[in-house]
């Protein structure tokens, strides 16, 4: 068990079960009903499409928040999310080799507000390690894709980053820990998965090597620039306060989470 209180602001755990990790609530927190991605549920983005280890790679608990919350929230047009990504690599059998992906989530772009540009998002690590890939794009349902740039984000516990526009976005597990993370996004729009399945995936592919990675062009994608690798620390956080867990930092700097709702 984890306590992940301190981390969140609200009264949270992380513990084992029957599929992995999940979370556990304290009294009075409010969320939707958790939902399971299987590897089933991605095999179409998937490196070798013959994966079938493990079952269930991670849970995503959305809408959270506690009551006296709800009429900031709900106001706000913003919605905060937790997800539990299991550890591992995607495996034939549960034996793992060298050159397995690691776990990752299916990956998706938001879509096109009236500035031209996608939404935005913000998430923030709150136990673990792992990788957030940016891939940016010309036009996210062009299939092709013109892809002008991959950035391979390296994350850790307490760092914070913020999706930009126009790009495509998997979180990858690294290691033997499960990976939590937090997001604040608008509400009112639905994840566009369908051109990244169209393409198998995004343009690379994350495998192990060793206790590390390494990546592998997705062969669908004829041309694709070279990743940039770096730390969350490195990137533009759009004046998002990190001295304190993102939930709280919602409540007390509404405005600050406003461009994910207005973007410009």
């Amino acid at each position: 068990m984890v306590d992940l209180t301190e981390q969140t602001g609200l009264p949270v755990r992380l513990v084992p079960a029957e599929e992995g990790w999940q979370l556990e609530f304290g009294d009075g927190v409010r969320h939707e009903k958790p939902s399971a991605r299987r590897i089933t549920d991605i095999t179409a983005v998937l490196k070798n499409p013959a994966a079938d280890t493990p079952k269930t790679l991670y849970w995503m608990y959305r809408d959270v928040r506690l009551p006296e919350h709800e009429a900031q929230i709900f106001a706000s047009g913003l919605r905060y999310d937790l997800t539990v990504f299991n550890p591992g690599v995607l495996c034939v059998g549960g034996k793992a080799q060298e050159g397995d992906e690691w776990n990752k989530a299916a990956g998706h772009y938001h879509p096109y507000t009236t500035t031209g540009k996608t939404f935005s998002e913000v998430y923030e690590v709150l136990h673990g390690r792992g990788l957030f890939l940016l891939q940016f794009v010309d036009d996210i349902f062009a299939i092709p894709p013109k892809v002008t740039r991959f950035v391979i984000v390296e994350v850790q516990a307490g760092d914070v980053v913020v999706i930009p526009p126009n790009c495509a976005h998997p979180t990858i597990v690294l290691g033997d820990e499960p990976l939590v993370t937090a997001n604040w996004v608008a509400r009112a729009f639905d994840s566009q998965y369908t051109p990244i399945k169209l393409m198998r995936g995004v343009a690379y592919y994350i495998v192990r090597r060793g206790d590390s990675y390494a990546w592998e062009r997705n062969p669908t994608y004829l041309k694709a620039p070279e990743p940039e690798r770096v730390t969350a620390s490195e990137l533009d956080r759009w004046g998002v306060p990190t001295d304190e867990p993102s939930y709280r930092a919602f409540l007390h700097h509404p405005d600050a989470f406003r461009f994910l709702v207005c973007p410009t």
